[in-house]
């Protein structure tokens, strides 16, 4: 299966002061909100949020899909597509937002970013599962 990138969502998030709100990706593959600094991805099965910034510097990531992976251009961590960090100068993973259903909607908690360094359980618990 090929991984699609995209550089603004597909139908664009709905915004609240803490929230955001967009359609269940098709299928698997990265969305990139740069206005809510928001990277939304599909993968195995499940819907993650995260934090568009590397957490080793705050540098913006990118989606290298050939390699299927996120790695930050500046000190080039490098993060499989469901956050977890892989290599580089960072010491953790990416850092998620909460993620609920909202009818046929993904719905992002702007509010909650959790840490997988400082809520190791709450972190894994980040994501949606989607049926099958």
């Amino acid at each position: 299966m090929r991984w699609r990138f995209q550089s603004g969502p597909a139908q664009p998030f709905a915004s609240g002061a803490t929230n955001a709100a967009t359609a269940v990706p098709p299928a698997d593959g990265a969305v990139i909100d740069k206005d809510n600094e928001v990277i939304l991805v599909r993968y195995a099965g499940a819907v993650y949020a995260f934090a568009l910034s590397c957490p080793h510097q705050n540098t913006a990531l990118r989606w290298l899909g050939d390699d299927s992976r996120f790695q930050c251009p500046k000190h080039k961590s490098k993060y499989q597509p469901d956050g977890t960090f892989m290599s580089g100068k960072a010491t953790r993973n990416m850092d998620r937002y909460a993620v609920s259903r909202k009818g046929k909607l993904i719905a992002v908690d702007l509010g909650v970013l959790i840490r997988s360094d400082k809520e190791p359980e709450r972190w894994a618990a980040a994501r949606l599962t989607l049926a099958k």
